[in-house]
């Protein structure tokens, strides 16, 4: 996945930790998308490295885990070459798609962000 053109949708550090909760939310929503939208791109499935922390990415947005939520994302950009024993991460038949993802990233959007 071309993680610089991904990395992009990232806002500051401090844009971030400044934004109220729903622009905290609105800022991982985008860069939780930014990734799927790459897939797009390149016109393929996640491999199960990508998959399992997209996954991973949506059920902290789910609990309102911002910071967690965009590490995960960050570490589905992990090139290839740089993960831990590349080969046991390629599609398998039970791999999320890329449309269950882009889904479930949909239904967490339609949801309010909690105050703070």
């Amino acid at each position: 996945m071309d993680r610089e053109q991904v990395l992009k949708a990232l806002p500051s550090d401090d844009e971030f930790r400044a934004a109220p909760n729903h622009g905290k939310k609105e800022f991982t929503e985008r860069f939780i998308r930014a990734a799927l939208d790459q897939l797009d791109i390149e016109d393929r499935e996640p491999d199960r490295w990508e998959a399992d922390n997209l996954a991973s990415a949506l059920g902290h947005l789910l609990t309102d885990w911002y910071l967690a939520a965009i590490t995960a994302t960050e570490k589905a950009l992990t090139p290839t070459n740089e993960r831990a024993d590349p080969d046991s991460w390629a599609r398998s038949d039970d791999t999320v798609t890329k449309r269950a993802l882009r889904d479930g990233l949909e239904y967490l959007a339609g949801k309010a962000a909690k105050n703070g």
